[in-house]
This record gives C-alpha cells, sequence and structure tokens, in this order.
C-alpha cells in the first residue's frame, strides 16, 4: 500500500508537469525573445545593448559596428529590468567574448514593482535551461503571483481561443527555425541583429499617451540591488559597461521637466558613486540631438529608424 501511494504522487507529479511543459506549448506564442536568444548562442558579438523598448528601436548595432567596428546585439526589450539584464549579461558571457554592455537607464523602471504581465516573464520564459536559470527563477519568481511563477502559460490563457493558429504556429518552419519574419510588418522590421527598426506610418505614431516618469518617492531598491550585482560582474570579467539616458521630445521634456531633472541629478550621483560609467543624452544641447516631437513615434521617446541612426551616431561617438 505503501508503495503503491508513492507511485500515485510520482505519478501526479509527472502528469502535474507535463500538463504544465503541454500547455505553454500550446498557449504560449512565438515571441522574438526567443529569436533573441538564438541569436545571443550564435556569438559573434563583442558588445551587447540592455534595457527597455527604447534602446531596442534606438540603438541601432549597424551604426555602432561601422563607428567603432565592434559588433553589437541589441537584447533589449519592454519589461527588462536590472535582475532580467543581469542574467541577460551572465548568459551572452558565457557564449561569446563579451567585452562592452550598453546599459540603458530609463528612470521609470527603478520606481515601483514591476507589473506581472506578459512581460514580466518574458525572458525568464525563453532564457536556456541551465543551473543558472534555476537561480534566476528563485532571484525573480518568488515575488511573482504564484499563477505567474508556475504557470506562464496563465498570462497567455485566452490563446485557447486561437489554439488552431497557436498549433501552426508552432509546427511552422519559423518557428523551428526562429524566424524574424513574423516581427516585421509596416509600423517596424526586425532585424538578426536584435534592432526594431521604427518605420515613419500613422499605424505606428500615437501622440496621445502620456510618458512613463520617474518618481523618487517611488524608488524600488530591488532595481538598486541587482544593478549593482551587474556592475560587480562586468568588474569581476573586465566588461565595460556603460550606461545611458536617451533623449525624448522636448516637449515632454519641458512639460515634466521636474521629474526629468529629478532623475538626472538622482541617477548621474548615484552612478558617480557606484563608478559607473553614464552618458546623458536625455535633454541635450548637441545640434543633432534627435529632440523635436517628429524625430520620435510618441511622447515617451521611441525613435524612429532614421533617428535612430542619427542617434546612435552621436552615442558612438561620446562612447568611443
Amino acid at each position: 500500500m505503501r508503495n503503491f501511494k508513492r507511485f500515485l504522487t510520482v505519478l501526479i507529479l509527472l502528469l502535474f508537469f507535463a500538463g504544465n511543459i503541454g500547455l505553454s506549448w500550446l498557449l504560449y506564442p512565438y515571441t522574438y525573445t526567443r529569436a533573441n536568444f538564438q541569436a545571443m548562442k550564435e556569438g559573434g558579438y563583442e558588445g551587447l545593448i540592455v534595457g527597455g523598448s527604447h534602446a531596442k528601436c534606438g540603438i541601432d548595432p549597424e551604426v555602432l559596428y561601422t563607428v567603432t567596428g565592434k559588433r553589437y546585439l541589441n537584447a533589449a526589450q519592454g519589461g527588462e529590468h536590472s535582475l532580467d539584464i543581469l542574467y541577460l549579461v551572465k548568459e551572452a558571457a558565457s557564449r561569446t567574448d563579451l567585452q562592452t554592455v550598453i546599459y540603458e537607464i530609463d528612470p521609470a523602471y527603478w520606481v515601483d514593482q514591476p507589473n506581472q504581465t506578459q512581460e514580466y516573464v518574458s525572458v525568464y520564459h525563453e532564457y536556456p535551461l541551465s543551473v543558472r536559470k534555476v537561480s534566476y527563477f528563485f532571484d525573480k519568481m518568488p515575488q511573482a503571483d504564484l499563477r505567474t511563477s508556475l504557470f506562464q502559460w496563465y498570462l497567455y490563457r485566452k490563446e485557447v481561443f486561437h489554439l488552431r493558429d497557436r498549433i501552426v504556429e508552432k509546427t511552422s518552419k519559423e518557428y523551428k527555425n526562429c524566424s524574424l519574419a513574423p516581427f516585421s510588418d509596416e509600423v517596424q522590421t526586425y532585424r538578426e541583429d536584435g534592432f526594431i527598426a521604427r518605420h515613419r506610418v500613422p499605424e505606428g505614431t500615437d501622440y496621445t499617451s502620456e510618458p512613463s516618469l520617474w518618481n523618487e518617492s517611488n524608488y524600488n531598491k530591488d532595481e538598486q540591488k541587482y544593478f549593482e550585482e551587474l556592475a560587480a560582474f562586468c568588474r569581476e570579467n573586465d566588461i565595460e559597461l556603460i550606461t545611458v539616458m536617451m533623449p525624448v521630445p522636448d516637449t515632454s521634456y519641458e512639460t515634466y521637466e521636474d521629474a526629468y531633472t529629478s532623475a538626472r541629478e538622482f541617477f548621474m550621483s548615484y552612478l558617480q558613486s557606484e563608478n559607473v560609467r553614464f552618458i546623458d543624452f536625455l535633454h541635450s544641447d548637441l545640434a543633432d540631438m534627435p529632440q523635436d516631437p517628429d524625430d520620435f513615434c510618441d511622447n515617451d521617446g521611441h525613435l524612429f529608424e532614421d533617428t535612430a541612426v542619427q542617434f546612435t551616431e552621436i552615442l558612438a561617438g561620446e562612447a568611443g
């Protein structure tokens, strides 16, 4: 009887894990994060770009290569916090001779706890299976809702109404080969180096929403904790860490100048105390710096393809 109970317990656990894996395969869609990890695995780059969506569509690896001769992979994406970045950098360093990390500082990411949306699990979900992923799990998931931590497919539960599409997607050559085609359309082009080129089309612009802002009273110390772990890891492994604050439309800066000024002063002081290089482009006097509202596709500071080239040329010159 005792052996039967043990067998039944093991069987139930196996069925539980099998069901979880099956639902994850069925419901979790193909995202560019998977393609990004494939590019990371293949190596061939010396620099890594990390941060939020501003960096994803604002720092162009092709321009960095032209100016500096160093190849970069853009691994930034929306919802990417310092904990995710720490593990991304560790994974990249294990795959290639990583020399430089460009870290986009978005002050809004350093306030409050991360929202447990689909973005919350995107990097972790696609992270390669390893001992490092176990550590990542225990750093990230205990803070999450139980459904989010154990069942990432739960965030995509509405995909149950599109099961046929998901099955077709998961059995396609595009999915198996990590094709980039599904991530390009009239609004944007997704490139092999991880950069998203935003096109100047009406469907891709929105000047009605308000930008996400810094508020020191809601400062999230976890962002600082994992950033400092990242800085230590870079020092120990002779990886240059460059932090960058990207430009915003001058209309946004003027409207919310107090919040932006507070953010600039805070990070300038903090990063200086951490002996980490900081380049502030938030509101620059440089003549060619994109700052006109027409240089961006929204009020938050997401650059178009042409102005991303313009900005990256300036960044490459400043970063050296």
